[in-house]
């Protein structure tokens, strides 16, 4: 082969690479999400036994693997924007941990605090709404009168959870970490702690599988929170997913998919 034969072939491979390095990457159409596997009715492992799962959903595709109203939410919004997402179902504690060391680009569901501000940047849509309770024995003595009522009592706090900065700032208040909602309510029933304080969509639903909807009795609601999709505020594609998500979840919102999910997991029409 001549050298301008050569020349010529170079030049080739050279413009076939330089032309392909402009095609979009295959990977820029996958999130990788973590999130935590007791929380229904938001997100959750179908099977019990299972400690955590991981798999990949694409297209028009389920899992049978997790559910939840959150888990559908998040789903159905990244999907409607033609991505895969490859997810990591987990404790919470190791989730959050997981997503600080760099494994994974976004998270669901978080509430703002202060503290978490400062780490992670927050979706501009919501995931889902909860409301904050704090339970109490039903046979017992309690006076509510805001949390400065809890003054001196222990109250079970499910570890790695968020009650909002006006919690965190309680001090004259001794908190007790559970590990599982269910152990949670074991314990208020037994009086190891006065109260449990608690996500009443989710600490609900647990009641219910349980049978114990007429064990405790529940305070009125002392603030209501929404939760989101979150990725760390040092992360390259962080605020680029986010804005998939929000997207995607607009989406939702106009195609009436949102209502339908809103319906099937909390019987809620509009």
């Amino acid at each position: 082969m001549s050298n301008l034969n050569k020349l010529n072939k170079l030049k080739i491979i050279l413009l076939f690479l330089l032309f392909i390095s402009f095609l979009p990457n295959a990977s820029e159409k996958v999130v990788e999400v973590l999130s935590l596997e007791d929380y229904a009715p938001f997100v959750f492992v179908v099977n019990k036994a299972a400690k955590g799962v991981s798999g990949v959903v694409s297209g028009k595709e389920a899992t049978k693997l997790v559910d939840g109203f959150s888990w559908e939410v998040f789903r159905d919004s990244f999907l409607a924007m033609g991505y895969t997402i490859k997810f990591t179902i987990v404790p919470w504690a190791r989730a959050v941990d997981a997503l600080k060391s760099g494994h994974g680009d976004v998270l669901f569901p978080m509430g703002k605090n202060q503290e978490r501000l400062k780490l992670f940047h927050f979706s501009q849509e919501t995931v889902n709404n909860v409301d904050f309770v704090i339970y109490v024995a039903k046979a017992g003595e309690f006076s509510w009168r805001g949390l400065a009522s809890l003054d001196d009592k222990v109250i079970g706090v499910k570890r790695g959870f968020n009650y909002g900065d006006e919690w965190n700032a309680l001090n004259s208040v001794k908190k007790y970490d559970v590990g599982k909602i269910v152990n949670g309510f074991k314990m208020l029933e037994r009086g190891h702690i006065d109260g449990f304080i608690g996500y009443k969509q989710s600490w609900d639903y647990v009641l219910k599988q349980q049978g114990w909807e007429n064990k405790f009795r529940q305070i009125p609601v002392f603030q209501p929170a929404r939760e989101f999709v979150v990725s760390l505020n040092n992360q390259p594609r962080a605020m680029a997913l986010l804005d998939i998500y929000d997207k995607g979840k607009r989406k939702l919102i106009d195609s009436g998919r949102l209502t339908e999910l809103n319906k099937k997991w909390f019987g809620i029409e509009n």
